[in-house]
This record gives structure tokens, sequence and C-alpha cells, in this order.
């Protein structure tokens, strides 16, 4: 009879176990990726006022459609962990917006702002990335919201010498490191799209400009403009509720179908891959080379990259297709001229297209591994997010499907 109270209470404590044990087996998945969402403006900075017919300004809209835009992804995207830089009316500087993104080792940074010109008629949406100036529309726009910093007590300590108003600073921002860029046009490019398709917004287009928040981050990184306020029939579109509520479902769209789809196949292809093969796994359509500049499966489309191949790895096995492997160096809006300084000197790179933009590939190897060996050399030579891709024929295809169709391991 004195062991009874003991077995009870064994018995209690077992049960909490098997409920602990339960309550873990069903509790949510932790985050997977971390997105920092950035509301323009805001406090002592109302951003542009629009025509002055409202009592709101830039900052108002930004906030509400951040937070719209972060309630679509926390409500549908469990596996998201949303970083608001700021979530009601308060002024976070520039340095504290790009501090929050790189201190949380976020995986995407998106902040949102409105357009102004002194041109009433000006109209539509576009979406900017890091890089140097191609227009005066980019410079004018990037002076413009980086301008914020002046509103900041002692922004000249804080910025080393970085003037909003003087072209000569941005040259700096040009020097910065491209790594991101492939991931953030592809998102921009998304977004412009959904605008355009799903909204019925003026697509002006994915462009280049130094925006401070999206030149310091450490992540692929853009900055949207909804539209122009200082256009009537725009302002009154953004100020209404739905105007709010469409972009920022379209945005949440091209997060949702763009870039988070092709991280996830990313991860399902990369699961085992090596530093380095994630990037090249992201891609999960086939996606034709372009036209016009037909990269072929002979030799005369390597350029001097075949230096750096390594001795043939054995026999390739013989399979009924062209499956052969370049390295991608460089992203750009256009088609680029051979004798373009981005290319430093690699001529023959041809590009595909995807989702609008230009990507340039280089070299034409039968065995991913000779590929990977350039892709390194690429790097040394300063294309810091050069990565290898796979082609079957003149169709660019994931990775995976590539090391399939030769029989190569999954590395």
């Amino acid at each position: 009879m004195k062991q009874r109270p003991k077995v009870a209470k064994q018995r209690v404590m077992a049960a909490c176990i098997a409920l602990v044990i339960a309550c873990a087996a069903f509790a949510p998945a932790p985050p997977v990726l971390t997105l920092v969402l950035d509301a323009g403006h805001g406090g002592k900075d109302p951003g542009n006022l629009g025509t002055g017919r409202y009592n709101t300004t830039e900052k108002d809209i930004t906030l509400d459609v951040t937070l719209q835009l972060g309630a679509y992804i926390e409500e549908n995207l469990p596996e998201v962990k949303v970083i608001y830089t700021r979530k009601d009316d308060s002024f976070p500087a520039l340095r504290e917006r790009v501090r929050i993104a790189n201190e949380a080792q976020a995986d995407l940074f998106v902040s949102i702002h409105c357009d102004a010109f002194d041109n009433a008629g000006a109209r539509g949406s576009s979406t900017y990335v890091m890089g140097m100036h191609k227009s005066e529309e980019s410079l004018r726009v990037a002076m413009r919201e980086n301008a914020s910093m002046f509103k900041e007590e002692g922004y000249e300590r804080n910025y080393d010498g970085f003037d909003p108003n003087d072209p000569d600073t941005y040259i700096a921002l040009s020097l910065r490191q491209n790594v991101n860029l492939d991931a953030s046009l592809t998102l921009g490019a998304a977004i412009q799209q959904q605008f355009k398709e799903r909204v019925g917004r003026r697509d002006r287009g994915v462009k280049q400009a130094g925006f401070y928040v999206i030149s310091y981050t450490t992540m692929p990184s853009t900055l949207v403009e909804l539209g122009f306020l200082t256009n009537p029939k725009e302002e009154d579109f953004l100020q209404s509720g739905n105007g709010k509520a469409y972009m920022a479902s379209a945005i949440y769209r091209a997060f949702r179908d763009t870039y988070l789809a092709s991280r996830s196949d990313l991860e399902q292809d990369a699961s085992t891959a090596t530093e380095g093969q994630a990037a090249e796994a992201e891609n999960t359509e086939d996606v034709p080379v372009e036209n016009n500049a037909h990269i072929t499966a002979d030799a005369s489309v390597t350029d001097d990259t075949a230096s750096a191949e390594a001795a043939p790895l054995g026999t390739v096995p013989t399979v009924d297709s062209e499956v052969w492997f370049g390295v991608q160096i460089l992203t750009a809006e256009s088609a680029l001229p051979p004798d373009s300084p981005d290319l430093r000197g690699h001529s023959g790179a041809k590009p595909y297209i995807r989702h609008g933009l230009y990507k340039y590939v280089t070299g034409h190897h039968a065995h991913p591994d000779q590929a990977h060996e350039a892709k390194m050399a690429l790097r040394a030579e300063g294309f810091e997010g050069a990565f290898v891709v796979a082609f079957d024929g003149e169709t660019q295809i994931p990775m995976s499907r590539a090391r399939t169709m030769l029989n190569l391991p999954m590395q």
C-alpha cells in the first residue's frame, strides 16, 4: 500500500512527459526564411506630400501597405518570419533600418515607398535594386529617398560623409558587392509583373539606383515605388483601402510565387549539395535561351574560361540529350554589347532571358565539376556571385535534372 503514491506519481509524470511530446509533435515548424519589411519614412519625416488634397502622406501609405503585406504573409506563410523596421508612426534612421536587417541575418529586405514628380502626369510603379544609376530618373528618385537622413540628428557623423545631394557620392555605392543582385532583380521583375497584370498599373520597370537602405544590406533587397502621389488619379488609388490592399497583395504574390517558390525548390534540389550549388539549383522551370543570342552546344561558344577547366574527370555518360554546363556571371536589365565593361573582357558570354532579365553565361563544359573549376576562377576575377547553370541544348534546366539526365550522383 505504501508503494501506491509513488506509482501514482510516476504515472502522472509519465503522462505529463507524453503530453509535452505530443504538443511538440503538433507545434508549428520554426520559420525557415526571414523577411524584413521596411515602411519608408515615418514620424517627423512625412515623405512626399502628394497633391496636398489629403491629410495623410507617403509615410502613412507605406505603413498601411507594409502592415497589410506582412499580415498576408504571416497568415498564409508560417515558414516565413516577418520583421518590421517600423510598425507605427516612428522614424527609424536609414542606418537603423539597415542594422535591423543585417543583425537579423535576413534572407530578403523589401522597402516600400511612393514616388513624386513635378509633372502631375507622371504615373506608374517601379522597383529598384542596388546599382549605379543608368538614368537621370533613377538618380532623382535615389536622391529624394536618401534625403531622409537629413531628418536625423548628427547625420554628417553617422554616414561618413555620404551626401544624398552629391552625385559623386553614389560612385562609391556602385563598387559594393553585387552577389545578391540576381535574386534582387528576379524579385523586382516579379513584383512589376504583378503590378501590371493583376493591378493594372503602368509598368515603369526594374531599375538600379544607389538607395542607401538597399545598398548596405547584406541580403537580396528591393525598394518599391508604389506610384506617384503627385498624380491625382494615382494618389486617389493609393489613398484608398482597395488600392493599398491591391498593392500589398501584388507584392505578396510576387514573393510567394517567385522568390519563396524558387527558394523551396532550391533547398529541395540542394539538400545534399556542396557550398555554391544552392544558387545553381535555383531555376525550376525550363528557360529557352534568347533567340537572337543562341548558346549552342559546340565548342565555338567557349571563351577564355576554357583555360580554367580541369582535366577530363572520367567518361561522361552518353545520353540522348545535349546537356552541358556554363557559369552565370552577370544579370542585366537589357542586352549588353560584347565590349561592355560589365563583362570584363568575357565577350563570348551569351544571355538567356528569365523574368525579362538578361542572364549572361560563359563557358561550355561537359561535366559539372569542370564548370565548378571555371566558376572559382571567375569568382577570383571579381564575379563574386558567379554560379553554375545547366542546359539541355538551348534550354536552361535545373541542376538536379541535368545530373539525373547524365546519371550523375546528387552531391
